[in-house]
C-alpha cells in the first residue's frame, strides 16, 4: 500500500526538509519501492510508494502539473480504462501512464469534482501555492487511510499517524473513543481516534484547508441512492452477477500474485470463485488462506453456528478447481502477542482484539509467499449479501433464545418515533445501562455520561440496532466512517507488504446493492440473502450456498489463551501495575472472565474472552504505552 503525506506552515514560515524527512522515515514500511518529496516555502508533500501494479513501477510522485498545483497520490484506480478514455489518454500510453498521473489529468479535468469520478482504493493531497490552498479527498469507501493535525501554527496530514506522531503533535486520551471500543459502540467512528487531537479523514469525504480555516465535505452519500425497479427478482440477480463480476475482476491487477482470505461463508466464497473464473481465463490459479483452529471447537458448532469453516473453504476451493487452498493455523502466535503486534501497527485498540492473532499470521503468510495483492470480502454484510429483514422471523428467533424483550422491540419500535424510545429508555433505565459484558469501568462510564449518550442516540444511524427498518439499518452499518477497518486494512497492507482489496466495497456494488428492494433480499422459501445465493448457482458449491450457519471466527481463542497461561497471567500483572489501567478498565471482571474460562469452555465463557478479557487487554496495554510515553 502507498502513501501520502504533508506539511503546511499557517504562519508562512518555510517547512524544512528535516520536517518532511522525519515524517517520511516514521512510515518508512508504506513504501518499499521508493518515493520523494516537494517542498517550496510554508508547504511540503511526500509519498511513499509500493508497486502494487504493472503500471506503478512509473511512479514519480510528487506532482506538479502545467496548472500550477502539486499532487502527492496513493492510488489503485479501478475504472483505469474508463478513465482513460473520458480523459482521452490515447491507447498507445496507457501501459506506461501510472495511476498517480491518471489521477493528475482527472484533477485537472474536474478539479474538486474528480473524487466523484474515480473508482479504487486512492487518497491524495493537492497543494495550490497561488491560493495557498490545500485539497485532501479520500476515496468512497476503500482500504485507505488519511489522518490530519492542526494546531494555530501548522497543519499536517499523513496516510499513518506516526508520521504526525513524529512531528511530536500532544498525545491527549480521547476517553469517548475508548469508551466506545470497550463497548463495541461504533457511535466513536468517523473523524474522531483514539488521541482527541488527531482526526481521520473519514471515506467519501474531501478537506480543503484555505485562509486558515477547514471546511470539510462529503462528496458522495449512498443513501441519495435511488430504488431500483425492474420486471423481475432474476434481473436484480443477474444484475448483482454482473457489477460483482466486474468489481472483483478490477481488482486483480496486480504486479505480483494474486491471493484471496477465503471462509466458510458467503462473501469471501463468492468472491474467490469469481476472481478464480477470471484468472482461469488467462490460465492463472489463485491462491487462498483460510484460518483454522488448532483445538476442539465442539461448543461452537450447533444447528446456527461454525466453529471450523475449513471444510467449507475447501468445497469452495474445489469447484472453484484452480484455487490452491492453504490452513493457516497461527500455531506460533498467542493471543496476547497478536495483540501486541496489532497495537505497534494501528498504534489504537479495536474491538476486535480476539482475532488478532490469526490476522497476523495469516497476513505474514501471504508475505511469505510473495503475494501482492489480497482479496478479502469484508464488506459483504451490508453489500452483496444482505440478509435482508424479516420482522416476524427475527421475533420468532428471539422467543425461542428467550430474548422477549428484543422480540418486543423488534415489533413496536419501529412504528415508534425516536423521541419517544429514548424517552422510555431513559425511563427504564435511571441507574444507567449494564455494561456488565464489557471491561470499562463503572466509574469511568458514568463520569462520562455513558450510557445518557449512548440512549440519546437511539434510532440514530450511529446507534445501529436491530429493529431497524431495512434501509436505515444498512446506512448505518456501511455509510461512509461508519467502521475505521478501511484505515485498518490500508496500515496491515503496509505492515506486511501487500495491497489489501475489498470488491464488497465497490462504489458500484454498494449503490446496485442498496438500490434493490429489501423484499428481494428474502428468497420464496424465506432463506436469507437470497439475491446473492441466486447469482451464485452453478457457481459455488450447494453446501456452501446454501449454509445458514454462522462462521465463529477466533472460535479456540478460550483454548489458546490457556496453553499461553503465563504470558495471560503477567500480561494482567502488568496492567494492574498501571494507575492509568485502572481509571479505565474493571481489572477484576476481566480475570474473572479468564478464571471462567479455564474452568469451563462454552458460549457464555467464550464470548467473556472476547469481549471482555481480549478486549480489555488491548486497551490496557494501550494504556500502558502511554503512560510509559508520559
Amino acid at each position: 500500500m502507498s502513501a501520502i503525506f504533508g506539511l503546511v506552515h499557517l504562519d508562512d514560515s518555510p517547512v524544512h526538509a528535516e520536517e518532511l524527512a522525519a515524517m517520511q522515515l516514521a512510515m518508512k514500511e508504506w513504501g518499499p519501492d521508493g518515493g520523494g518529496t516537494w517542498r517550496e516555502g510554508a508547504a511540503g508533500l511526500g509519498s511513499l510508494i509500493l508497486f502494487d501494479t504493472p503500471e506503478a513501477v512509473h511512479e514519480m510522485q510528487p506532482l506538479e502539473s502545467p496548472q500550477g498545483f502539486i499532487l502527492t497520490a496513493e492510488t489503485r484506480l479501478d475504472n483505469r480504462d474508463d478513465l482513460c478514455s473520458d480523459l482521452g489518454v490515447p491507447y498507445l500510453e496507457r501501459p506506461l501512464l501510472p495511476d498517480g498521473s491518471l489521477l493528475l489529468h482527472a484533477y485537472e479535468r474536474w478539479g474538486a469534482s474528480a473524487p466523484q469520478h474515480l473508482i479504487g482504493d486512492w487518497s491524495f493531497a493537492a497543494w495550490h501555492p497561488a491560493e495557498k490552498r490545500l485539497f485532501l479527498a479520500r476515496d468512497h469507501f476503500g482500504n485507505t487511510g488519511l489522518y490530519y493535525y492542526r494546531d494555530h501554527r501548522r497543519f499536517a496530514f499523513a496516510s499513518s499517524r506516526k508520521a504526525l506522531f513524529a512531528l511530536g503533535i500532544p498525545r491527549r486520551l480521547n476517553e469517548f473513543y475508548l469508551a466506545c471500543v470497550l463497548t463495541s459502540w461504533t457511535a466513536h467512528h468517523g473523524s474522531q481516534t483514539i488521541e482527541l487531537d488527531l482526526h481521520r479523514l473519514p471515506p467519501a469525504h474531501t478537506l480543503t484547508l484555505a485562509d486558515g480555516r477547514l471546511h470539510m465535505n462529503q462528496y458522495w452519500r449512498l443513501e441519495d441512492t435511488p430504488e431500483l425497479r425492474l420486471k423481475s427478482s432474476q434481473e436484480y440477480i443477474e444484475g448483482l452477477l454482473s457489477v460483482y463480476d466486474r468489481a472483483v475482476r478490477d481488482r486483480l491487477r496486480s504486479s505480483k500474485g494474486v491471493a484471496i482470505l477465503l471462509s466458510g461463508g458467503l462473501d469471501s466464497g463468492s468472491t474467490t470463485v469469481l476472481a478464480a473464473r477470471a484468472l482461469r481465463e488467462r490460465d492463472r490459479r489463485l491462491r487462498a488462506y483460510t484460518a483454522v483452529p488448532i483445538h476442539d471447537v465442539g461448543y461452537a458448532t450447533s444447528e446456527h453456528t461454525l466453529g471450523n469453516e475449513w471444510p467449507l473453504a475447501e468445497s469452495t476451493a474445489a469447484a472453484a478447481g484452480n484455487v490452491d487452498l492453504i490452513a493457516v493455523g497461527a500455531e506460533a502466535v498467542t493471543p496476547v502477542q497478536g495483540i501486541r503486534a496489532a497495537l505497534a501497527i494501528h498504534v489504537e485498540p479495536s474491538h476486535a482484539a480476539g482475532n488478532a492473532y490469526w490476522i497476523y499470521e495469516l497476513l505474514n503468510s501471504a508475505r511469505r509467499d510473495g503475494i501482492g495483492a489480497l482479496i478479502t470480502g469484508q464488506g459483504g454484510n451490508a453489500t452483496v449479501s444482505w440478509t435482508g429483514i424479516d420482522r416476524l422471523g427475527t421475533v420468532r428467533w428471539l422467543l425461542g433464545a428467550g430474548s422477549w424483550k428484543k422480540a418486543a422491540q423488534s415489533l413496536i419500535y419501529p412504528h415508534l418515533p425516536p423521541a419517544l424510545i429514548r424517552g422510555l429508555r431513559q425511563a427504564l433505565h435511571r441507574g444507567g445501562l449494564d455494561w456488565s459484558r464489557s471491561a470499562i469501568n463503572t466509574d469511568f462510564a458514568r463520569r462520562i455520561g455513558l450510557s445518557s449518550e449512548y440512549i440519546r442516540h437511539s434510532g440514530d444511524v450511529t446507534n445501529v440496532e436491530h429493529w431497524y427498518r431495512p434501509l436505515p439499518h444498512r446506512y448505518g452499518v456501511i455509510r461512509p466512517g461508519a467502521s475505521p477497518a478501511g484505515s485498518i486494512w490500508a496500515e496491515n497492507s503496509a505492515a506486511h507488504g501487500l495491497d489489501i482489496r475489498d470488491a464488497t466495497f465497490d462504489k458500484r456494488v454498494m449503490e446496485f446493492t442498496i438500490s434493490i428492494p429489501d423484499r428481494e433480499y428474502t428468497g420464496p422459501d424465506g432463506t436469507d440473502r437470497w439475491v446473492l445465493r441466486a447469482a451464485m448457482r452453478g457457481l459455488m458449491p450447494e453446501d456452501v450456498r446454501l449454509n445458514r450457519r454462522l462462521g465463529m471466527q477466533a472460535a479456540d481463542l478460550g483454548q489458546r489463551l490457556i496453553d499461553s497461561a503465563p504470558e495471560v497471567e503477567s500480561t494482567l500483572d502488568e496492567l494492574e501495575r498501571s494507575e492509568l489501567v485502572h481509571k479505565y478498565l474493571d481489572l477484576d471482571r476481566m480475570r474473572a472472565a479468564w478464571e471462567s474460562i479455564k474452568k469451563v469452555i462454552d458460549f457464555e465463557t467464550a464470548h467473556a474472552t472476547i469481549t471482555i478479557l481480549t478486549r480489555g487487554t488491548m486497551a490496557g496495554l494501550h494504556l500502558v504505552d502511554r503512560e510509559r510515553a508520559g
